[in-house]
């Protein structure tokens, strides 16, 4: 079993590249774009959950800090990605052949 999945191991780094930069540049922009994608769905659903039944006096606080969390946190992850696909993108265009 040992032999068989370092054996796997090796043909997945060789396949998809993973032992360049370029193809760890690959991982990170794709890691970082789904994760992206699920946090603006997740902060999504949070703010119409929030507003559909009007938000009362005592929750407007908490809706506020949600929304600023929410800023932050998918500003943050934007700037992964966008740094992330520009590097790759650079990599990828001075790539020695």
């Amino acid at each position: 079993m040992r032999v068989e999945l370092h054996w796997m191991k090796r043909d997945i780094l060789r396949r998809w590249r993973l032992d360049t930069s370029v193809g760890i540049m690959g991982m990170l922009t794709l890691i970082s774009g789904l994760l992206l994608f699920v946090v603006i769905g997740d902060g999504t659903a949070h703010i119409f959950r929030s507003f559909i039944p009007l938000v009362a006096g005592t929750r407007v606080g908490e809706v506020y800090w949600q929304s600023i969390g929410f800023g932050i946190k998918v500003s943050f992850i934007f700037l992964v990605f966008s740094a992330s696909l520009t590097i790759l993108f650079l990599l990828r265009f001075f790539e020695r052949r």
